[in-house]
């Protein structure tokens, strides 16, 4: 593909489990910092407690002041980093996933209606894809167009095709695209309740058992114009599988499907592919159907790394958040390492790398993959 068809990574901004801030990610995760707490949810019948991966900082985890100062901060660094004229600002249409946007706002207004004992106490009084955008226009002081994505742990990533695509036709010059997963009480008690957490996160490892949740929040300006990073994006595909209601077929037909439609879109070969970056989320039948698609693909598949180890499945902002951990590393010339991978499974055939390696310039396969059956696949391009 030629260059000028590629979508530049103009700026980024990031909070996660490994800090806030993009040079503060990157240094934990060359580090191999893996650190999460212990959670108990509170006001169950049951107790409920499990190991979370939260953003390091100061306030409660579940306070609604907490979601507009982590959107604000986060989204200003990747502006600042893009270096955006006011005008560019004013224009910017925004893109954004997530799979509960602002949950915990409607979850707190439920609590206090029940304090005082309301009539009008509803369960859920909000969705909040609204107030998510109106929180982070205000913020920038942008009135460009707004789209919502909510197609659960790949709702980031459609996110970043879908702007991409806008500026290849030219719809826009630059987009800014978000990723966006905070605590809340409904998502933890939730997956708590399908019995899909693990203590440990073990992506593609024998002993593998499930997921750790984390938050995150992701933003990156794509742009028509190059920024310094010299990184890009390339091509990316989407297609739905109807195999279950939780995952994509174990046989990787699906995931094959999709790898091969964002290669074809690129005018690329597997062989020209230099890493890939797994959607990894260490639950047995996720896992069996990614490494069955990879292998159908690519039957010496380039090295392979799964990055939840480092920050937890932050479900739909998990585009976002994973692109810009990739990303910054590869700017860096680092290949990362898969925390969490001891012993290979004989029955996967697949064996992320346990040591980090250099990165050589090239195309590099972002893979994502959600609920309902919705798969996506990116190209991301190291100059």
């Amino acid at each position: 593909m030629r260059a000028t068809e590629r979508v530049h990574l103009r700026g980024m901004g990031i909070s996660c489990a490994l800090g806030q801030g993009v040079g503060v990610c990157t240094a934990a995760l060359e580090a191999g910092t893996v650190s999460t707490t212990p959670l108990t949810l509170p006001g169950l019948n049951e107790p409920v407690t499990m190991r979370y991966y939260r953003i390091p900082d100061a306030e409660p985890l579940f306070a609604t002041e907490r979601f507009d100062h982590l959107l604000a901060k986060t989204t200003r660094e990747a502006v600042a980093a893009a270096d955006l004229s006011r005008d560019e600002i004013e224009r910017l249409p925004l893109f954004f996933g997530s799979s509960c946007f602002s949950v915990e706002k409607s979850e707190t207004k439920y609590q206090a209606a029940l304090r005082e004992g309301s009539r009008a106490a509803l369960t859920l009084p909000f969705v909040g894809f609204q107030h998510t955008a109106d929180a982070i226009r205000d913020e920038l002081g942008c009135a460009g167009e707004t789209f919502a994505f909510n197609t659960a742990c790949t709702a980031s990533a459609n996110a970043l095709m879908i702007a991409a695509r806008m500026i290849r036709s030219g719809w826009c010059r630059h987009a800014l695209v978000m990723g966006i997963e905070l605590a809340n009480q409904t998502t933890l008690a939730g997956f708590s309740g399908l019995q899909l957490i693990a203590e440990t996160l073990r992506p593609f490892d024998r002993r593998r058992s499930g997921i750790v949740l984390g938050e995150g929040v992701g933003a990156i300006v794509l742009s028509a114009d190059p920024g310094a990073s010299g990184l890009s994006l390339t091509a990316g595909a989407s297609n739905g599988d109807s195999y279950s209601v939780t995952a994509a077929n174990p046989d990787g037909s699906s995931i094959a499907a999709v790898q091969s439609a964002a290669l074809r879109q690129a005018g690329l070969d597997a062989r020209e592919i230099r890493g890939i970056k797994s959607h990894g989320t260490a639950s047995p039948m996720n896992d069996t159907g990614e490494a069955a698609g990879i292998l159908r693909v690519f039957p010496k598949p380039p090295p392979v790394c799964a990055l939840k180890p480092y920050l937890g499945h932050t479900l739909g902002a998990c585009g976002v958040t994973e692109l810009i951990l990739m990303a910054a590393a590869l700017e860096r010339g680092v290949f990362p390492a898969t925390p969490g991978f001891e012993e290979r499974d004989p029955s996967l055939d697949l064996s992320p790398a346990r040591e980090a390696s250099e990165a050589a310039a090239g195309e590099y396969l972002l893979n994502y993959f959600g609920f309902g059956g919705n798969n996506t696949s990116l190209l991301l391009h190291k100059a």
